[in-house]
Protein backbone atom coordinates (compact mmCIF):
# COMPACT_ATOMS: atom_id res chain seq x y z
CA UNK A 1 0.00 0.00 0.00
CA UNK A 2 2.75 2.96 0.65
CA UNK A 3 4.52 1.58 -2.22
CA UNK A 4 1.84 2.29 -4.55
CA UNK A 5 1.22 5.90 -2.91
CA UNK A 6 4.77 6.66 -3.28
CA UNK A 7 4.23 5.78 -6.82
CA UNK A 8 0.80 7.65 -7.45
CA UNK A 9 2.61 10.81 -5.47
CA UNK A 10 0.46 10.77 -2.72
CA UNK A 11 1.83 12.11 0.84
CA UNK A 12 1.14 10.58 4.45
CA UNK A 13 -1.27 13.84 4.84
CA UNK A 14 -3.91 13.35 2.20
CA UNK A 15 -5.09 9.92 3.87
CA UNK A 16 -4.42 10.07 7.85
CA UNK A 17 -6.43 6.84 8.48
CA UNK A 18 -3.95 4.56 6.32
CA UNK A 19 -0.87 3.47 7.85
CA UNK A 20 2.39 2.49 6.72
CA UNK A 21 2.20 -0.24 9.53
CA UNK A 22 1.45 -3.70 8.00
CA UNK A 23 -2.38 -3.08 6.45
CA UNK A 24 -2.45 -4.73 3.89
CA UNK A 25 -5.75 -3.30 3.08
CA UNK A 26 -7.51 0.41 2.54
CA UNK A 27 -9.63 1.69 4.97
CA UNK A 28 -10.49 4.28 2.82
CA UNK A 29 -10.51 8.71 2.91
CA UNK A 30 -14.31 9.28 2.03
CA UNK A 31 -15.78 11.59 4.20
CA UNK A 32 -17.81 8.76 7.11
CA UNK A 33 -19.94 11.92 8.60
CA UNK A 34 -22.51 12.26 5.53
CA UNK A 35 -23.10 8.18 5.67
CA UNK A 36 -24.73 8.76 9.45
CA UNK A 37 -27.01 12.01 8.87
CA UNK A 38 -30.69 10.47 9.79
CA UNK A 39 -32.83 11.42 7.44
CA UNK A 40 -35.94 13.66 8.64
CA UNK A 41 -39.13 11.99 10.11
CA UNK A 42 -42.37 11.96 8.44
CA UNK A 43 -44.79 12.54 11.66
CA UNK A 44 -48.52 12.26 11.45
CA UNK A 45 -49.55 15.43 13.40
CA UNK A 46 -53.47 13.95 13.75
CA UNK A 47 -52.79 10.81 15.13
CA UNK A 48 -55.43 10.79 18.08
CA UNK A 49 -52.32 11.42 20.88
CA UNK A 50 -51.33 14.47 19.19
CA UNK A 51 -54.85 15.85 18.19
CA UNK A 52 -56.12 15.80 22.03
CA UNK A 53 -52.92 16.80 23.13
CA UNK A 54 -54.15 19.75 25.80
CA UNK A 55 -57.79 19.20 25.54
CA UNK A 56 -58.54 19.43 29.10
CA UNK A 57 -56.30 22.44 30.19
CA UNK A 58 -58.85 25.11 29.78
CA UNK A 59 -61.42 23.02 31.65
CA UNK A 60 -61.87 25.41 34.26
CA UNK A 61 -61.50 28.22 32.52
CA UNK A 62 -64.15 27.19 29.86
CA UNK A 63 -66.22 25.33 32.21
CA UNK A 64 -66.48 27.73 35.36
CA UNK A 65 -64.33 25.74 37.35
CA UNK A 66 -67.18 23.13 38.06
CA UNK A 67 -65.47 20.31 36.64
CA UNK A 68 -61.59 19.24 37.48
CA UNK A 69 -59.17 17.29 34.97
CA UNK A 70 -58.90 14.30 37.08
CA UNK A 71 -62.68 14.09 36.92
CA UNK A 72 -62.30 13.05 33.74
CA UNK A 73 -60.13 10.14 33.70
CA UNK A 74 -61.18 7.17 33.06
CA UNK A 75 -59.72 4.65 34.83
CA UNK A 76 -59.73 2.30 37.97
CA UNK A 77 -61.21 4.29 40.98
CA UNK A 78 -58.55 4.00 43.06
CA UNK A 79 -56.01 5.67 40.92
CA UNK A 80 -58.11 8.46 39.79
CA UNK A 81 -56.39 11.63 40.67
CA UNK A 82 -53.81 9.79 42.78
CA UNK A 83 -50.35 9.54 43.05
CA UNK A 84 -47.53 6.80 44.87
CA UNK A 85 -45.58 4.07 44.69
CA UNK A 86 -46.35 0.82 44.04
CA UNK A 87 -47.08 -0.18 47.68
CA UNK A 88 -49.40 2.69 48.46
CA UNK A 89 -51.40 1.84 45.38
CA UNK A 90 -51.63 -1.27 46.11
CA UNK A 91 -52.45 -0.74 49.91
CA UNK A 92 -54.95 1.71 48.38
CA UNK A 93 -56.42 -0.52 46.34
CA UNK A 94 -56.89 -3.38 48.87
CA UNK A 95 -58.70 -0.57 51.08
CA UNK A 96 -61.20 0.33 47.96
CA UNK A 97 -61.81 -2.91 46.60
CA UNK A 98 -60.25 -5.78 48.30
CA UNK A 99 -63.63 -6.86 49.56
CA UNK A 100 -65.35 -7.48 46.23
CA UNK A 101 -62.22 -8.97 45.02
CA UNK A 102 -61.82 -12.88 43.60
CA UNK A 103 -60.09 -14.90 46.35
CA UNK A 104 -57.18 -15.95 44.05
CA UNK A 105 -56.37 -12.15 43.05
CA UNK A 106 -56.95 -11.09 46.88
CA UNK A 107 -54.16 -13.23 48.07
CA UNK A 108 -52.09 -12.34 44.95
CA UNK A 109 -52.23 -8.72 46.15
CA UNK A 110 -51.68 -9.91 49.93
CA UNK A 111 -48.39 -11.32 48.62
CA UNK A 112 -47.20 -8.61 46.63
CA UNK A 113 -47.92 -6.15 49.83
CA UNK A 114 -46.20 -8.18 52.00
CA UNK A 115 -43.11 -8.12 49.11
CA UNK A 116 -43.27 -4.64 48.66
CA UNK A 117 -42.93 -4.15 52.52
CA UNK A 118 -40.21 -5.94 53.08
CA UNK A 119 -38.08 -4.67 50.30
CA UNK A 120 -39.20 -0.60 50.95
CA UNK A 121 -38.04 -1.26 54.51
CA UNK A 122 -34.85 -2.78 53.31
CA UNK A 123 -34.02 -0.78 50.44
CA UNK A 124 -35.82 2.19 50.90
CA UNK A 125 -34.45 5.92 50.36
CA UNK A 126 -34.87 6.30 54.30
CA UNK A 127 -31.55 3.82 55.06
Amino acid sequence: MWAVMQLLGVGRSACPLVSQASRSFSLGCRNLARNFVPQPKNNDRWIEKRALFGVYDNIGILGDFKAHPKHLIIGPSWLRGWKGNELQRCIRKKMMVGSRMFYEDRHNLDKRIRYLYKRFNRYGKHR
